[in-house]
């Protein structure tokens, strides 16, 4: 060989060295989900928090991701540090890596403070060109309890060994301009006051409009959707009706809807003017009551300003809902025990004042809702 080749294969040998040495920068993932996994309270006794992280590992097992990454935050009943950790596939194998873990005191999970740390952490250990949020544990939508007859906090958002956030509290800990999506995967969230609180902080909302059997959404077959190029939220949701649709007895039980979260502040405008323009409601009689205990408070939006809206004004408020709501969905039944009038099912729940006085409507006063649409007098 001549001494030119041999130069020149030097060179070629020694570019290919350099280049395998400098460091790669990292792809931005299609996008990262962060499961928000509060389990320190009933859901953690019965070892829903297991159940569900294994249809996530059978998920991602199985090819689920599709170029995403799937981050969980985890508080669980076990005494153990929270953790940020992720579940992955590494060269075919599962594996739940470690990424942080945190300082761990009771109802510190469900602080602002550390949701806001949470979700910062998220950014940096999995950036990605979207997120998604994933909401896990208790709920009672805005209502700070379930009862009117209890006049202390029960479940919220989240429940930390008897600790919880309030909604206002939720909003300040998820930023704005961060999450393209969040599905709650708790109780009664869909409530046209959660959805409007939340209105800056994502641009589709999924929620539930009553309790739902403590399973939860089947992640197995959810989370193939939620990472497809497009998150489908609207087959998510209904792969969860249908799951729930199939079963028989009480546990044939679903509701839930999909926002967008853009046309809320038109939504509130038309509301607004319906409040101040429209009838008094004389009696709540014959509205879709979605409350499961004999308390009476969470009622269908649509029927409930149908029913106080001026005529003149009913096209443009069924206008401005059906582009609220992109899907709604609901079993004939609730746990047997509330009927589903599906032609007043709007999917949102909303609170009609003086219906649940004391703690909730004192709270209630607090809510972007109440203060932009709804009269105090």
């Amino acid at each position: 060989m001549s001494r030119f080749w041999i130069l020149l294969l030097t060179v070629v040998v020694c570019l290919a060295s350099c280049s395998d040495d400098e460091p790669k920068p990292e792809q931005n993932a299609k996008r990262t989900i962060l499961v928000y996994m509060i389990a320190t309270n009933s859901l953690g006794n019965n070892n829903r928090d297991q159940q569900d992280l294994a249809e996530m590992d059978q998920a991602v097992t199985k090819g689920a991701l599709n170029g995403c990454r799937l981050l969980v935050y985890r508080v669980a009943n076990d005494g153990q540090d929270p953790t940020l950790f992720e579940i992955k596939l590494k060269n075919g194998k599962l594996e739940h890596k470690t990424l942080l873990t945190y300082g761990n005191a009771n109802g510190v999970s469900v602080t602002p403070e550390r949701m806001r740390q949470v979700v910062f952490d998220m950014k940096g250990e999995a950036p990605a060109n979207e997120y998604g949020l994933i909401l896990w544990s208790h709920g009672t939508g805005w209502a700070r309890s379930i009862t009117t007859k209890d006049s202390s906090p029960l479940k919220d958002f989240g429940e930390d060994n008897g600790s919880t956030m309030s909604l206002t509290e939720l909003a300040a800990g998820v930023p704005t301009g961060v999450f393209e999506w969040i599905y709650a995967d708790v109780c009664y969230m869909a409530c046209v006051e959660v959805a409007y609180e939340l209105r800056h902080h994502c641009h589709y909302f999924v929620g539930y409009t009553t309790e739902i059997p403590a399973q939860g959404m089947p992640y197995d077959q959810t989370l193939p959707l939620l990472c497809k190029d497009q998150a489908d939220l609207a087959a998510s949701c209904r792969a969860t009706y249908n799951y729930y649709d199939a079963m028989t007895g009480q546990t044939r039980t679903f509701s839930g809807a999909v926002v967008d979260c853009s046309q809320m502040d038109a939504l509130a405008d038309v509301c607004h003017r319906i409040q101040q323009q429209g009838i008094d409601l004389k009696s709540t009689s014959g509205i879709q009551s979605y409350n499961i205990n004999s308390s009476r408070f969470f009622f269908d939006f649509l029927q409930y300003y149908q029913a106080i809206c001026p005529e003149e004004m009913q096209a443009e408020l069924l206008n401005i809902y059906n582009k609220v709501v992109i899907d709604k969905m609901a079993t004939p039944t609730i746990f047997n025990r509330i009927l589903i009038d599906q032609e007043h099912f709007s999917g949102l729940s909303t609170y009609i004042k003086g219906t649940s006085p004391g703690v909730n409507e004192n709270y209630y006063w607090n809510l972007a809702w109440a203060k932009d649409v709804v009269s105090l007098q």
